[in-house]
């Protein structure tokens, strides 16, 4: 399934694929949020000290892309750095 346009039903959607990511890549989840802003997604990670961290990228690269590839190509780049957070 593609990403078409963002809709609260498409960040539910990309939420739960970054939450599976995540778990498969052994990172401890507190809380994560997907929104918008503008013309960007941001990731939104709550680290143990309950700091949140936010990672930004272009809305307009999503658009065409499966949610499974979207969240490994958005996340695999940061797991090194999210582990050490959690």
């Amino acid at each position: 399934m593609e990403i078409k346009h963002f809709d609260q039903q498409t960040l539910a959607l990309l939420h739960k694929a970054f939450e599976i990511v995540l778990k498969q890549n052994n990172v401890t989840i507190n809380k994560i949020g997907i929104a918008e802003e503008g013309e960007q997604l941001l990731f939104l990670y709550e680290d143990r000290d309950e700091k949140i961290h936010v990672f930004k990228w272009s809305k307009a690269s999503s658009v065409g892309v499966s949610f499974g590839v979207l969240a490994q190509s958005v996340l695999m780049p940061i797991i090194p750095h999210l582990r050490l957070l959690s």
